[in-house]
């Protein structure tokens, strides 16, 4: 499926955007080695998604996105540090991310924890930088760490890694609230709330940010079965190998492609009824189904 013109400039500005201001992070200080550790798993592309969403959702209720561009800088930081460590040797051990040698396959596993640690609590910081009300601020902050701890990202990882030897769909679901869904219904979260959602909608909202999580995580399933390491910027097909379940395993290429493009709808139609513009965001929803990367 093709993207659209408007959705592909709306990715392209918002890439641009977030770039320009991790490039101008504080802790970016010249000479220091784990920075720029820290900069080479920045720098490494990838789709820039959660950053996306924190703008986009900034602008489609009339908000301006260089009072979101802090929070989107902070999400794309906590997601990166996740993903150095998940690459770890002792988690998912994998030596490719985004087409480029995984961090700790440059600098060894010791140093690739620690920048992965400095990036989880640099982006606590950048976030503070955001200019609004020190109330907004505080609200914003708390939606963060709430999404990052233990009781979703964190938590997520570590049930992934130590999931039972039959994980019925329950379990899975809980899982990938936290792993994969918490940090893209913070992105939507963080921000609403610059743009000043609050209350019954910014609930609204999040509700829909776990959907959109539980489809990406759905979609990304299906590519571990049909996508080429190319396509993907990292091995494939590594779920079926360590015997985990997912959603694919149950249903089939087929019936997983039928339930994303039913939750792609169900989204859709869930933020037709937000107040705002959402096209660019329905959009993207309606590509995912048909992502190959």
């Amino acid at each position: 499926m093709n993207i659209s013109e408007r959705l592909n400039n709306a990715l392209s500005e918002s890439s641009s955007a977030v770039e320009e201001s991790l490039g101008k992070l504080p802790m970016f200080i010249p000479g220091q080695g784990q920075a720029e550790l820290c900069r080479y798993s920045l720098s490494a592309g990838g789709k820039r998604l959660r950053p996306f969403l924190v703008l986009q959702s900034c602008t489609a209720i009339g908000g301006c996105s260089e009072k979101a561009v802090h929070a989107a800088c902070a999400v794309e930081m906590i997601h990166t540090y996740s993903l150095i460590h998940d690459d770890l040797p002792g988690m998912d051990d994998d030596d490719t991310r985004r087409g480029k040698p995984s961090l700790h396959m440059l600098c060894g596993t010791e140093k690739a924890l620690f920048a992965g640690d400095r990036l989880m609590l640099e982006a606590f910081r950048e976030l503070l930088r955001t200019p609004l009300p020190e109330s907004v601020v505080k609200a914003m902050l708390q939606k963060l760490v709430h999404a990052a701890g233990a009781s979703f990202l964190t938590g997520g990882q570590f049930m992934d890694m130590y999931h039972p030897p039959v994980a019925d769909r329950s379990w899975t679901m809980r899982m990938i609230a936290g792993k994969t869904a918490a940090m893209i219904r913070v992105s939507l979260e963080l921000g609403s709330m610059a743009a000043g959602f609050s209350g019954a909608l910014l609930s609204s909202l999040s509700s829909i940010g776990d959907e959109i999580g539980q489809l990406f995580q759905l979609t990304d399933d299906i590519l571990d079965v049909i996508g080429t390491p190319e396509e993907m910027g990292k091995a494939v097909d590594k779920d079926a190998r360590k015997g985990k379940w997912n959603p694919v395993s149950d249903l089939g290429i087929q019936g997983a492609r039928s339930l994303a493009r039913q939750k792609a709808d169900s989204v859709i139609r869930s933020l037709q009824e937000l107040p705002g513009n959402w096209l660019v965001i329905s959009e993207l929803i309606e590509h995912l189904p048909e992502r190959r990367k």
